[in-house]
């Protein structure tokens, strides 16, 4: 079991790749996959095999990457929690202290039981590996061309240090999203902790 860079898979291995992507994402969440190539996309072989995959960016000069896109092909098995570990490892490799990532909201009003189970699911997966769920309420990044939805700020630090809930909260907003410090969006989940 290794994570690769997606820059070194050969055809068949990158159409896998795209696969476990489609499967995993609806199309509405989903990116172009040149856009994936253009961030650090990593992708988990198992026996050669495409098995998973991880988008991350880096979040400008503080040390820290977001983390775009997480998924593995066979859910329950533990290589979702293996590919955490190898990212991370990654990223500690490469100077990198704090990953964060943002998840759908189970609080969100309008969504059924089986919609909040599942975005419940996702935020114990990653507290179980180590990550925090900050305390940020109404934190609705957008890009252009979308609309915010209620989303969840999760950090996870393999170094020990800290960080202030608002420099992650800034870093995210502007080196992952392009929202600058004054920007409504951003002082309103600056207002909610």
């Amino acid at each position: 079991m290794e994570l690769i860079p997606a820059v070194e898979l050969d055809g068949p291995q990158l159409s896998a790749t795209e696969a476990i992507y489609r499967d995993a994402f609806p199309a509405e969440l989903r990116a172009p996959l040149d856009d994936l190539l253009a961030d650090d996309m990593l992708v988990l072989l198992v026996d050669g095999r495409p098995a998973g995959f991880a988008v991350t960016r880096r979040l400008g000069p503080t040390g820290w990457v977001f983390l775009r896109y997480f998924a593995v092909h066979d859910r329950g098995t533990g290589r979702g929690s293996a590919m955490w570990r190898l990212l991370c490892a990654y990223w500690a490799d490469a100077g990198c202290t704090r990953i964060l990532l943002d998840v759908e909201d189970p609080d969100e009003t309008g969504i059924d039981a089986d919609e909040q189970l599942i975005r419940q699911r996702r935020i114990v997966f990653y507290e179980r590996l180590g990550a925090v769920l900050l305390p940020v309420r109404d934190y609705r990044p957008t890009q252009p061309g979308g609309h915010p939805h209620p989303l969840r700020l999760i950090a996870a630090s393999w170094d020990g240090s800290e960080a202030s809930v608002r420099d992650q909260v800034l870093a995210v907003y502007r080196y992952r999203y392009g929202i600058g410090p004054d920007d409504p969006t951003v002082q309103q989940a600056l207002r909610t902790f």
